[in-house]
């Protein structure tokens, strides 16, 4: 499977569904949607970038249609939690709304992680918005949710994750043994196999970490997350196609704040998805053709595997940690096997 280094796509197919999106929201929004005043306060943590331009075009999108009336407010910088929390305060009714990457707290949100395991074939945004749509509909998934208080209204898009280092650049796969590497979830037990000693911290705290030395490398989104987060001011090095992994960090609102709204305003959400996601993929393409000239302009060495090289992380990272989180996931009731083979298939279906 190819992986392409910037996320162009979205002048193909992915842009013609926002396009389509774009318009019926402009249809819609002709029309307006007439309600009363709601207001939902939002938890992000970090600050305004392409991880959450979906929200943020959600929100313009709600606000233009509705006079007004609905407004997310968007909370920054953690202020109404930590990272790590945004569930925890989704179930005691801190906050409204917010986006929540399982990968932070696998315990609370274990079949979640399954969005996370490492060299699933998920080439692009587009077939990642198929995947995850169908995968946070699997009843398992409603009810991990529901027992945090919550629901998934909108998934958000994430790119393939890569590597930025600071440390000496890992050429081939033995240079990978003993790195201090940031990864989470699956990517960490991949890593683990490759020798490397894999660590899980919320984003904010990398680049600290990084600049500090107390850890080697860090797994990011490419390339946004490595510019939004500053990487590139102390990185040596970053990989260009490694293509480890996607994640799953979906935008989640309470249910008693959903069940509030009056249902045009449930349906004004849901119709508003994809319009939204359509400018998150802008965004992260907007990000590359910012960000990659300028780890270039840096001297920001790049690292490309070989085909064989990349083959050989697959084998070692790949299928064994899927064999083991189903193993892992039945045996703790989680339908683990049906999962997997519900993310494998409507890949499948979404790439042909």
């Amino acid at each position: 499977m190819k992986f392409r280094m910037s996320s162009l796509f979205v002048a193909g197919a992915f842009a013609v569904a926002g396009v389509m999106a774009t318009g019926a929201a402009k249809d819609a929004a002709a029309q307006m949607v007439s309600g009363p005043k709601v207001t939902w306060n939002v938890s992000i943590w970090g600050k305004k970038r392409a991880f959450s331009a979906n929200i943020e075009a959600l929100s313009a999108i709600l606000s233009e249609k509705t006079g007004g009336n609905l407004n997310l407010k968007l909370v920054y910088g953690a202020a109404l939690s930590p990272p790590k929390e945004n569930i925890d305060g989704m179930k005691l009714g801190a906050f409204e709304a917010g986006p929540v990457c399982p990968a932070y707290t696998p315990g609370k949100l274990p079949a979640s992680m399954a969005l996370n395991l490492p060299f699933l074939p998920i080439p692009d945004l587009a077939v990642q918005k198929s995947v995850h749509e169908e995968f946070f509909a699997h009843p398992a998934l409603v009810k991990e949710y529901e027992n945090w208080g919550s629901l998934v209204a909108m998934i958000t898009l994430i790119p393939r994750y890569e590597f930025m280092g600071v440390s000496k650049p890992p050429m081939t796969l033995e240079g990978w043994n003993g790195l201090r590497v940031r990864a989470l979830g699956g990517v960490g037990e991949a890593m683990k196999r490759l020798g490397a000693v894999p660590t899980s911290m919320p984003a904010p705290e990398l680049f600290q970490a990084l600049e500090r030395g107390l850890v080697d490398v860090g797994s990011f989104p490419f390339s946004y997350a490595f510019g939004a987060y500053r990487l590139h001011e102390v990185a040596k090095w970053y990989t260009t196609n490694a293509a480890i992994s996607t994640t799953g960090c979906p935008f989640i609102a309470g249910i008693s704040a959903w069940n509030a709204l009056p249902p045009q305003y449930q349906k004004l959400i849901e119709d508003s998805r994809d319009a939204a996601l359509a400018q998150q993929a802008e965004a992260y393409d907007a990000a590359d053709r910012k960000y990659v000239p300028l780890f270039q302009k840096k001297g920001i060495t790049a690292i490309t595997y070989s085909d064989a090289e990349r083959d050989r992380l697959v084998a070692i990272g790949g299928k064994p940690i899927w064999d083991k989180w189903v193993k892992d996931a039945e045996a703790s009731g989680i339908p683990g096997q049906e999962l997997l083979d519900l993310i494998l298939t409507s890949a499948k279906k979404a790439s042909s």
